[in-house]
């Protein structure tokens, strides 16, 4: 769910503070609870992705992924193990991970566990 200009669509006002539910509200879609244009909470679930490396530092394609999600777990499939250290803990792109070290790990498949953040 695009969270954008978010202070101009909730016009409750509480306490001098605007709150209210941005979404659709229904089963299934994504709603968020918003503060004064900040959203506090949502109903975004944990987002598991399966794909390709990155050779070296650099972004790895994760969708679903927001700026401020937290990368929670990150497992080489391919040999197995914890490839978590690898990655930055908090996403700052849209869309992507971004690969923090050095090791070759572009023919390793990695499932990755992000709990979003908004």
């Amino acid at each position: 769910m695009a969270l954008q200009n978010l202070a101009d669509k909730v016009l409750l006002w509480l306490h001098g503070r605007r709150l209210g539910i941005v979404g659709d509200g229904q089963t299934g879609g994504q709603s968020a609870l918003v503060l004064d244009g900040v959203p506090i909470a949502c109903t975004r679930s944990d987002i598991v992705v399966t794909t390709l490396g990155h050779n070296g530092a650099g972004a790895v394609a994760v969708a679903g992924v927001q700026v401020g999600d937290n990368v929670l777990n990150v497992t080489n499939l391919t040999t197995p193990g914890d490839v978590t250290a690898s990655f930055e803990s908090t996403a700052t792109v849209a869309g992507q991970v971004q690969q923090t070290a050095a090791t070759n790990l572009s023919a390793a498949v990695l499932m990755f566990q992000v709990q979003p953040q908004s």
